[in-house]
């Protein structure tokens, strides 16, 4: 039984977490809730990744451990060349650097706009990560089915 609830949290509840997530940054993005709930939210979406990185590769099959793998190693060797190439192309293009300067000027914080488009680009480059994470495990699937 126990083997079976980590190989649901692993595989299924992403799906909820994600919205869940979506949903808790849209809500901070939005409202500007004090630093004590943004620090909570951020700290239960660092302790949910780790159970759920822990969960892939503990108790599960060869065949899993196997998929989770290959997803990580194509999430790195894809995502994080992309993000240097997104980063050079920002440097390179003023259209997209005020559009990044203008979104950081509509926040509400506080922080500064270089702040602000500092968190922006970790977000983007966390985003090519997880992109580049499902596209492996897709990949890595369709290839053994």
């Amino acid at each position: 039984m126990k083997r079976r609830f980590v190989i649901f949290v692993a595989l299924k509840s992403p799906i909820a977490a994600y919205i869940a997530i979506a949903l808790g940054v849209a809500y901070i993005w939005i409202f500007a809730p004090p630093f004590l709930i943004t620090a909570t939210f951020v700290g239960l979406c660092i302790m949910w990744s780790a159970w759920t990185f822990i969960s892939v590769f503990r108790g599960t099959d060869e065949l899993n451990s196997a998929g989770a793998r290959y997803a990580l190693a194509i999430a790195s060797s894809i995502g994080v060349p992309l993000s240097i190439a997104f980063v050079m192309l920002m440097i390179a293009v003023p259209l997209i650097q005020d559009t990044i300067e203008s979104t950081a000027a509509l926040g509400k914080s506080g922080l500064s706009p270089t702040t602000i488009g500092f968190g922006l680009g970790v977000v983007f480059t966390t985003t090519l990560q997880c992109v580049g994470c499902a596209i492996g495990y897709t990949l890595w699937w369709r290839s053994k089915r």
